[in-house]
């Protein structure tokens, strides 16, 4: 018999090969968009080959949906069970389904699982806590939240999308490596002639640019995802002129650079990282994932290793101050009054979810290199919302994909936390002005509001502007939502019902009853004397954000026009 010929009945190989699959699928999605990742994996002992040598293609096994990843086939052991696998059987078009293994490693998606929930609604008149059934998509978990004696287990369920804080204590030890290497060298303190910035083609990044542009006469290199250098700059200048901030003769002191924050060496050719190495004196860290749904996994090889990356960068050649943009979601969360100083992190406990996770991580690591020598400083900035001057707004962030999904419901959830909201242009000056300086001897700023306000404060100006919008218990906002979702009606908190509980929201969107107090003692002193300050979030400044969503189509006009007099405010040129 063959060595390689697998037994019919060989359960040692099955085990192994269900372990690298996961395995592989786990590498996958770490360094993958969800798109690409491969739906199945067929493991075999060894590959075809030509005589050649190479791979015979045509003799691979083909694929097929029978595969099941992540597990061996595990079979429904209750009518529930079984029941509910036909279900998901029919859904996905498979000829079985394991009551183990992921819907979403099965092939399904965020459009099919809601299809599923409403199908199971049918069958057994309960509706779905989505939440939960985005944390565990499993036959066997769905089972026990439709059985009438739910696993008390299931409710409490730890957050899917974070590690432990061991993890994140383990994962912030900076290198080895990171320190400046012998012979470079000394930092400059300005004025800076060359600069390099990441995360210019987002949103805060684009205010950045400008603000380097026009404090400076620097020359800006600006890290970009890009096939090469004119597309590169080409992203850059677009992204300018998206928020209205592109000015005749930019084009003359910016640099796209072709790269990846999430690859060794930013993903840069060996002649221009060492290119940049020796000419540039300043960075500007800004790149990140942001999102608050994505898994700490996910995240990190961007805004973990992509930190550490950066300052590898600034000990190389000549040692080059860091800059990063950080968040004050750094700091655990909180019931009651808490104060929150400009110093190094200490508490890992309670800081939740992916992205505050991996900024938490990524934080502690750059006040760790300096302590090595790397004049590194760090912006922890409340929630970026619009300009406080044009109104130019990201409809990609949360607070605003929350406030486009209760206009498309008609209704508000009766939730009050606190938002620290803070004017993109605002944060903007603060890095910018600070890093401009040179040499500040302080290694921490909290960049937080103006004044604090409750989220129904938020949602009381949105009516006031004349959306009508009724004002509802957590609990029945929740029904609502999840019900039109299931409908299939188009809502912008569609992707993040895995924060939305049908009791409570997760822990990411906040804590009730949290009053936080963010120190801002080294703030005020590296402001001092500039013209930079920052608004209130109020109904003057409210109403622009929304002029500028309805202007662009992000939000639709009010039905009956906005509820303020019309000749207080002009509409956005």
């Amino acid at each position: 018999m063959s060595p390689t010929r697998q037994l019919a009945n060989d359960p040692l190989t099955s085990s192994w090969a269900a372990g690298l699959r996961s395995s592989l699928r786990a590498y996958a999605r770490t360094h993958l968009p969800d798109a690409m990742v491969p739906a199945h994996f067929v493991v075999v002992p060894e590959l075809p080959k030509l005589p050649n040598g190479k791979v015979d293609r045509g003799s691979l096994p083909p694929l097929t949906a029978d595969e099941t990843p992540e597990t061996a086939f595990v079979a429904p052991r209750t009518q529930v069970e079984t029941e509910l696998a036909r279900i998901w059987q029919d859904l996905l078009g498979l000829s079985k389904v394991g009551v183990e293994t992921s819907f979403f490693d099965l092939g399904g998606d965020s459009l099919t699982v809601l299809q599923m929930a409403a199908q199971v609604r049918d069958v057994y008149d309960v509706r779905l806590d989505l939440r939960r059934m985005f944390e565990d998509p499993t036959v066997a978990q769905l089972a026990r939240m439709v059985s009438s004696q739910a696993d008390p287990t299931v409710t409490g369920a730890g957050n899917p999308r974070g590690v432990a804080s061991e993890a994140m204590v383990a994962d912030a030890v900076l290198p080895a490596d990171i320190v400046p290497e012998e012979g470079a060298l000394p930092p400059s303190t300005g004025p800076y002639r060359t600069v390099l910035l990441t995360g210019g083609t987002g949103y805060t990044g684009a205010f950045l640019l400008r603000e380097l542009l026009d404090r400076s006469a620097a020359t800006v290199h600006v890290l970009v995802r890009a096939d090469g250098a004119a597309q590169a700059s080409e992203r850059v200048r677009e992204n300018l002129a998206e928020y209205g901030l592109l000015r005749d003769g930019d084009e003359e002191r910016i640099i796209g650079v072709p790269g990846d924050t999430g690859r060794p060496y930013l993903g840069l050719t060996k002649s221009t990282y060492h290119e940049l190495a020796a000419e540039v004196e300043l960075i500007i860290h800004n790149a990140a994932i942001s999102s608050w749904i994505v898994p700490y996994a996910k995240i990190k090889p961007v805004n973990v290793f992509g930190a550490m990356e950066v300052l590898r960068l600034a000990c190389r050649k000549r040692v080059k101050a860091v800059h990063f943009v950080s968040t004050i979601g750094v700091y655990p969360g909180h019931e009651g009054a808490r104060s929150w100083p400009e110093t190094r992190l200490t508490e890992a406990d309670h800081v939740v979810g992916g992205y505050r996770q991996s900024k938490w991580v990524a934080d502690s690591l750059m006040l760790q290199a300096r302590d090595r020598g790397v004049p590194a400083h760090v912006y922890r900035l409340g929630a970026i919302t619009g300009s406080q001057t044009t109104g130019a707004c990201s409809p990609d962030t949360f607070i605003n994909h929350l406030i486009k999904g209760c206009v498309q419901l008609g209704a508000y959830l009766d939730y009050d936390l606190l938002l620290d909201l803070v004017p993109v242009d605002f944060c903007a000056a603060t890095v910018v002005h600070t890093a401009l300086s040179g040499g500040r001897a302080e290694s921490v700023f909290n960049v937080p509001s103006a004044r604090s306000v409750s989220m129904n404060e938020i949602f009381e100006l949105i009516v006031a502007y004349g959306y009508p919008l009724r004002r509802l218990n957590y609990q029945d906002w929740y029904r609502e939502l999840a019900a039109a979702v299931e409908r299939g009606e188009e809502n912008e908190l569609a992707v993040y019902l895995p924060l939305f509980g049908a009791d409570r929201p997760a822990e990411e969107v906040g804590y009730l009853g949290s009053k936080p107090d963010f120190r801002t003692d080294n703030l005020r002193a590296a402001l001092d004397g500039s013209d930079i300050a920052c608004k209130p979030v109020d109904r003057e400044l409210f109403d622009r954000y929304l002029d500028y969503f309805v202007s662009t189509g992000f939000l639709p006009a009010p039905p009956g026009g906005t509820a303020r007099p019309e000749n207080q405010w002009s509409a956005l040129s």
